[in-house]
């Protein structure tokens, strides 16, 4: 698997992640923290796809993990002040999508 089949697996087990966070979510009446939860899965599968696409502009590694910091930082904050109370849900969807990212790279790794 190269980095487009791990980006996918990365896309594809958040989407599946999102889907059963906010189905789970909204059973137990807490539907806006399953959707800022799942929202932030969603965004956060995105991010190997902006790495590649830094590195194939010729991108210094470096300035685009800036760029990219900076990007989801303003992303979470603003869903933070938008849904106030329950904005912490928007940065752990993507911390969880991370983690998704370095497990799918840790099984390729292993598969290796």
């Amino acid at each position: 698997m190269m980095s487009g089949g791990l980006l996918k697996v990365t896309v594809t087990v958040c989407a599946v992640l999102a889907a059963i966070v906010a189905a789970g979510a909204a059973v137990a009446g807490h539907t806006a923290v399953g959707i800022g939860l799942a929202a932030g899965l969603l965004l956060g599968s995105l991010n190997g796809y902006v790495i590649q696409s830094m590195l194939g502009r010729g991108t210094p590694f470096a300035a685009g993990s800036l760029v990219r910091l900076a990007v989801f930082s303003t992303v979470a904050i603003g869903a933070a002040v938008l849904l106030r109370g329950i904005g912490w849900s928007v940065p752990l969807g993507l911390g969880v999508a991370q983690l998704v990212m370095v497990g799918a790279g840790v099984r390729q790794a292993l598969r290796a």
